[in-house]
């Protein structure tokens, strides 16, 4: 794509063709302000805060979010015709919004706030009656509504359309009685709709499960990975008082984009249940650390394969390799299943990522109900075929989201006969000349498919069309323990001993279980027979990394400080080791990551953690009062 020459407000700069003007003015720190506009969606421009002036053109003011740019082009946000237009358009927009910052979620962090501040009139001409509207709106158990604060940027409902292929919000009415509203006024379903909370640039809607908790000042944020299923989606945690009170989307455009489903986004309450386990017990009586992990040490030592192990979905990439020196010296022979896993085997070499569906010509998805496995991949695909032409055929034995599209081929087959589908797609139309790359993305059939046959298909797929295989595993850090190989898939049937980490067994527990040990940060009827409790931190106090599911190595940052008698998962394993007779020093997580990634090259990436502190996010300024 050729490069266009133009001047924005004195600044010569270079763009590719077809670079939209409020776009090309962030390369050189200029703030256009916008409601409606948003990167990932479509431009609409619906609100017409954008207003700038340029030549050549017409003598009024255009909008910069639906312009691209043109060569020679100049152009000038702060004209007086377009600083008034935008002050004019401000002024509209704050006719019938409410006087409510004070007790607005958004408050500290709104859009409208600081435009007004920054672009607005000095004083407010607005004196007649507002318009109101009954007040909020629970569209779900998770979201609240303010229609009075709404500016109709349409944002939530071009994302529904657009990016989630869902269509549960519309507009009612028209004109200035115009709401947003949510289809046939029934509860928004999607597991998707958190994000129009974040997408919201007024407050309008805001989340129930935060709501009124604290304001952004008020919190401090890390920077972290969500541990609700193997995708690996960037996310900001904010604590405030020692509690974890909300979780927001933070964009990596190689893997989520800015997307985050619901279960990561509102699935962290528990961190500040009351009722968490705090202190380590013996048979019910409160113990200390050395007395419960050697009390556990003797439960466990020497047991073999009568020796049970549960490893939770999101165990860290540190606290595996920990799992496995246990496993290679005084727990060997133990028989270990991951909570949540696949039985999908671990990956020859690399595989595809997940940035690479946007350029796929065909999609292939195996075996999987991508809406409820990988989410964010969902999202992913949906916008590979929406926005970027590819073809989608889908091998499911159900109907799937995926389906919503028209153009979806769905290849309805039998459980258990997903690889026999798959080597006949070799000749399916949509292959013989894909045009592009071709992307294979399977499942398990959640262990409805023999894998082995499964994998070997879409290889042989791969291998004939040209294509790249991705498999979907569902456990947080399921590909970090398949590379430390304590991903286990045992039946713990006939144990005698058991050492359950997270929540119980799927299974639930063996009968045959004399001695058990529990590590958890909530009591659970399924534990009360325990004979030693440990307690757990959760997915918002732990250090360490996951392996996602494409391999990519990502750090995490605890968002609440651990406090005391708690203790960090690797301390703990490592006194469990010496309590076992093992000889395990280490001062901090920084030289088990070292010793990892020297013993297991896969996963070299664990040698370079970043900063603690990671660079502030640039924020754009843009001119005062006119």
């Amino acid at each position: 794509m050729p490069d266009v020459n133009l001047t924005i407000d004195g600044h010569k700069i270079t763009v590719p063709a077809g670079t939209l003007i409020v776009e090309a003015a962030k390369t050189v720190g200029i703030e256009i302000p916008v409601f409606c506009y948003h990167h990932k969606l479509d431009p609409v421009g619906a609100c017409r805060l954008c207003l700038v002036d340029f030549t050549p053109g017409p003598p009024r003011p255009q909008t910069a979010c639906t312009t691209p740019v043109a060569e020679g082009m100049v152009v000038r946000t702060q004209s007086a015709m377009a600083v008034q237009a935008r002050a004019d358009i401000l002024e509209f927009e704050l006719v019938n919004h409410p006087l409510d910052c004070p007790v607005c979620d958004k408050g500290g962090e709104c859009p409208l706030q600081d435009f007004t501040f920054r672009h607005g009139y000095p004083t407010s001409r607005i004196d007649g009656p507002r318009l109101h509207f009954k007040k909020p709106i629970p569209l779900s158990q998770n979201i609240a509504l303010d229609r009075e604060r709404c500016v109709l940027c349409y944002r939530c409902t071009r994302y529904y359309d657009e990016i989630a292929w869902e269509q549960e919000l519309t507009v009612g009415e028209r004109g200035v009685q115009s709401f947003i509203t949510s289809q046939f006024d029934q509860p928004l379903q999607s597991i998707f709709s958190g994000n129009i909370i974040d997408l919201c640039p007024v407050g309008a809607l805001t989340s129930r499960v935060w709501r009124f908790e604290s304001r952004p000042w008020d919190m401090t944020h890390s920077e972290s990975v969500c541990s609700k299923c193997a995708v690996g989606c960037n996310v900001t945690m904010w604590q405030r008082r020692g509690q974890l009170v909300r979780i927001t989307s933070r964009e990596n455009n190689d893997i989520d984009e800015g997307w985050i489903c619901d279960r990561g986004r509102f699935d962290y309450t528990d961190v500040n249940d009351p009722s968490r386990l705090r202190t380590p017990s013996i048979r019910g009586a409160r113990s200390t650390w050395a007395d419960a992990l050697v009390a556990v040490a003797g439960g466990i030592n020497g047991k073999g394969a009568k020796l049970g192990l549960s490893l939770p979905a999101d165990i860290t990439n540190e606290e595996a390799f920990l799992f496995r020196r246990l496993l290679d010296g005084p727990l060997k022979g133990a028989r270990v299943k991951m909570h949540g896993r696949t039985a999908i085997p671990a990956p020859a070499g690399p595989t595809m990522r997940i940035k690479d569906i946007d350029d796929a010509r065909v999609i292939v998805v195996v075996a999987s109900d991508t809406e409820k496995d990988v989410p964010i991949v969902n999202l992913r695909v949906k916008k590979a075929v929406s926005k970027r032409g590819a073809k989608l055929i889908v091998i499911h034995p159900d109907g799937v989201d995926l389906d919503r599209n028209p153009h979806t081929v769905h290849i309805r087959n039998e459980k258990g006969s997903a690889a026999a589908e798959v080597r006949k797609l070799a000749t399916h139309e949509l292959l013989q000349n894909p045009g592009g790359p071709v992307a294979i993305l399977f499942g398990d059939g959640h262990g409805s498919e023999d894998m082995n046959e499964l994998a070997s298909a879409c290889g042989d797929l791969a291998e004939k069309v040209g294509g790249k295989e991705m498999p979907l595993y569902r456990a947080t850090n399921e590909r970090g323990a398949l590379a430390f190989g304590i991903a286990g898939w045992d039946s713990l049937d006939g144990v005698t001993a058991l050492l359950s980490w997270g929540p119980p067994p799927t299974a639930g527990i063996p009968k045959s279980v004399q001695f058990m040990a529990v590590w958890d940060h909530l009591p659970r009827a399924e534990n009360a027979k325990a004979d030693v409790v440990l307690p757990a931190t959760t997915f918002s106090e732990r250090q360490g990394s996951y392996t996602n599911l494409e391999g990519a190595v990502q750090f995490l940052r605890p968002a609440v400080a651990i406090g005391a008698p708690l203790k960090e998962a690797w301390e703990a394993l490592t006194e469990l080791g010496v309590a076992l007779g093992m000889n395990l020093d280490y001062p901090g997580i920084f030289p088990i990551q070292r010793e990892a990634a020297a013993k297991f090259p896969a996963l070299g990436a664990l040698a370079q953690a970043p900063s603690p502190e990671p660079e502030p996010t640039r924020v754009l300024v843009g001119p005062a009062h006119p």
